[in-house]
């Protein structure tokens, strides 16, 4: 009885969960969209159905440029608030208002313009009602997304149940009465959006406080944040909607209603889709890290056999089932005769869903240039075809332009992925040079793929039956070096110094509760060109970020404050990292432990590595840190939780340096050579011209430049009075239980003594 009874407190638990939360909210929201679909269609004509849906479609952009403008902006900031939480919280409600208000005025004068001019009645009178329902529809998905910010998955699943329950109680009299219209739908929509968002926005108010001075601030951070999110969003709205928009403007709004209706017999499909996105996704990251350049390969061509098998019964059943279902869900007579277009459409739901390994996989190779390229090409299509094809064939040809885009779309993501996959390379060299190391055969080693850079490929070792490889190592680590990387045994010599230097210095100190390790170097073989070194713990901020859920953000700054705690003692001595990037630590959060591994060579960055260099030590490590953020243009299709958390580390790294000078002037200097080192380290890799790789470095050279720009911007702002005041909090936080100095703030002393 006690392990049943822990079984069902362990079910109980998993079903409260924020994840299951999550997905049941999700269904409430998809439900209630299906439930108003199929009513407005049984109740009404497909010309309302059309006009409905093109009210959603603006409704949807709208939303999507505030989320991507204020409240992802929020979620990633809000541990870092522009003045207290319910300041900062106070701050984006008033832009996210201003956004409503201007949202509001742009739609009144673009209704006020159809008026005028004499437009279709219909669109004349649904921009009206826009007009009104816009301002709450965004004031209710504030609430939502503020909710999942913090957390609080429940409140969001509340609110969005009882703009379900409202929804459902106004259709259900407009149908009742026979009042059913798309303005009545939309209006009541616009009902109980307004009704939830002000009851909640009343209650929550305790949550936001409002500071005039700080909302220029909350501003400019928001837009440096979300302005490539939007560009994003955008891009993806146009091709979600661009049928809809163009059928009401070619063929109206009936047509515009039936092609709608067809859209939500296809969504059946997407949570499919998408769950089975949300477990494959990191199956291509894992085989990526472990297996390299093959098994991605496999493991893509895996998925999309995975793919095909679950969604093609689907679509057959579509293709058989479609104008049965058409007619239970919608027997007006307009609907007749679509179960066509529906198939067509699901095969253009399998075609999405089959280039999906291919964009997964090249995002776990980190090349997003190639995901937006081949995104940017399948929107294109899409846009041109279902023009073309709508004007001969109607909805016929838009369902084939949809087919055509997404197969094509697919279609370049599979050629990008298998054109820049690298070949898996031979592990036999690395097992030679073990076999030179150890004089033993390799019959009883494990052979483990661990990462992939420029220059090398990096294996683990271990022995089938747990002993030790050699000497008392139970695991081992060969940087096998690619022969295309032209390093001779003089340069992998400088590499193994260099990490003798790093493992003498800090292997094994322990700072703030964090113990540190640096892997030592054992080998070099010289026939195989091959450096054999013992392995430390940890995995990549990459890895870390995407896994636990429940990392917390003082974890993560407490690492970084570690970490430059470790640093700045080689830095007193004048020694440099020489490559500091934060794939060059590896994190064990949970076991509060930090391996720093690859120091820098002249091969990995001349400028850190030069033989007299005229700039600080910190200085050169901080700016190669700023410049190799900055240049991780990866994070715009990546995860936000990753990219929050690589973001938290780095302003804690950087703002942990500057609490540590006490002179205001000194902080300033020390920003001021790392800016010009950044910029040195961007003039020496990037080189932009008018070839395709020269274009691409002139892209990330300008996402780089603002990257920088705003970071060191953003942490000038402490060298002011405001700055000062929170440098003095922050250290005093720090100490508690130490008797405060005079000159500096107090940090861990890490001896860096061999």
């Amino acid at each position: 009885m006690a392990a049943l009874r822990t079984l069902f407190a362990r079910a109980r638990a998993m079903a409260s969960g924020n994840h299951a939360l999550a997905l049941v909210d999700q269904g409430v929201v998809s439900g209630m969209n299906f439930i108003t679909t199929v009513v407005i269609a049984r109740t009404t004509t497909p010309g309302e159905l059309g006009a409905y849906a093109i009210a959603l479609s603006i409704i949807a952009s709208f939303v999507a440029v505030q989320e991507s403008l204020l409240l992802l902006p929020y979620s990633i900031r809000r541990h870092r608030p522009t003045g207290t939480l319910t300041e900062h919280a106070g701050s984006v409600l008033v832009l996210s208002g201003t956004m409503s208000a201007i949202a509001a005025v742009v739609l009144a004068v673009v209704a006020l313009g159809f008026t005028v001019s004499g437009a279709d009645k219909q669109l004349t009178g649904m921009t009206w009602v826009l007009t009104g329902v816009l301002p709450f529809a965004l004031i209710r998905e504030f609430g939502r997304r503020f909710a999942f910010a913090h957390l609080q998955v429940a409140r969001a699943l509340f609110l969005d149940m009882a703009v379900a329950a409202l929804q459902i109680a106004a259709l259900a009299w407009l149908a009742w009465a026979g009042r059913m219209s798309a303005f009545a739908a939309c209006g009541a929509l616009g009902a109980a959006y307004g009704l939830t968002g002000i009851i909640w926005l009343y209650l929550a108010r305790d949550r936001f406080a409002v500071v005039v001075r700080q909302l220029p601030t909350t501003m400019r951070q928001s837009w440096e944040l979300g302005k490539w999110l939007m560009a994003g969003k955008l891009t993806a709205q146009v091709q979600q909607y661009i049928t809809y928009w163009l059928s009401i403007t070619m063929l109206g709004a009936a047509v515009t209603g039936v092609y709608a209706a067809c859209m939500s017999i296809v969504a059946f499909a997407n949570p499919l889709v998408f769950g089975l996105g949300n477990i494959l996704t990191p199956r291509s990251v894992l085989a990526w890290k472990n297996g390299g350049g093959t098994s991605l390969r496999r493991q893509a061509i895996r998925d999309a056999m995975l793919y095909g098998a679950i969604l093609a019964p689907f679509c057959v059943v579509v293709f058989v089932a479609g104008e049965s279902l058409m007619h239970l869900l919608y027997p007006s007579g307009e609907f007749a005769g679509k179960g066509n277009i529906v198939g067509v459409l699901s095969l253009a739901v399998l075609a999405t869903a089959l280039g999906m390994p291919a964009s997964n996989a090249l995002a776990s190779m980190e090349r997003p240039r190639a995901i937006v390229v081949a995104g940017t090409i399948g929107m294109i299509v899409s846009v041109t075809l279902v023009g073309v094809l709508m004007a001969k064939w109607g909805l016929n040809g838009a369902a084939i332009g949809v087919l055509s885009g997404n197969l094509i779309g697919a279609a370049a993501r599979w050629v990008a992925f298998l054109t820049l996959v690298p070949q898996s390379a031979d592990p036999a060299p690395a097992l030679r040079a073990m076999r030179e190391l150890t004089g033993q055969d390799t019959g009883d080693w494990v052979l483990k793929r661990l990462g992939e850079g420029d220059h090398a490929v990096v294996y683990g070792i271990a022995a089938k039956d747990g002993g030790p490889v050699w000497q008392a190592y139970t695991h081992l680590v060969v940087k096998q070096f690619k022969p295309e990387a032209n390093l001779d045994t003089t340069m992998v010599t400088k590499q193994r110094e260099a990490l003798s230097r790093l493992h003498a210095a800090l292997d094994g100190r322990i700072c703030d509760g964090w113990r540190i390790a640096t892997p030592k170097p054992l080998w070099v073989a010289e026939t195989q060109l091959a450096l054999v070194m013992s392995m430390v713990p940890g995995h990549d901020m990459s890895a870390s970020a995407a896994n636990a859920g429940t990392l917390e953000t003082e974890v993560i700054e407490a690492a970084a404050r570690a970490t430059i705690s470790v640093l700045q003692e080689a830095w007193s001595r004048g020694q440099v990292h020489g490559d500091f990037g934060l794939q060059n630590i590896l994190f064990g959060f949970e076991s509060k432990t930090l391996s720093f591994i690859d120091p820098g060579t002249p091969e990995s960055c001349s400028i850190c590595n030069a033989a007299n260099p005229r700039r600080d030590p910190a200085a050169l490590d901080l700016a190669h840190f700023v410049y190799d953020l900055a240049t991780d243009v990866s994070d715009l299709i990546g995860s936000p939780t990753a990219r929050l958390r690589r973001q938290v580390f780095a302003e804690a790294a950087l703002g942990s340096v500057l609490a540590t000078i006490a002179s205001e002037d000194q902080r300033r200097a020390l920003l001021k050579e790392v800016h010009a080192s950044a910029y040195a380290h961007m003039a020496a890799n990037l080189h932009p011209s008018w070839t395709v790789r020269g274009l691409w470095h002139g892209i990330v050279k300008q996402i780089a430049v603002r990257r920088i720009d705003a970071l060191l911007d953003r942490l000038e702002t402490e060298c002011d009075g405001v700055g000062d005041r929170a440098h003095e909090a922050r250290s005093a936080d720090r100490q508690p239980r130490r008797k405060p100095m005079r000159s500096r703030p107090a940090r861990a002393s890490v001896s860096m003594e061999g």
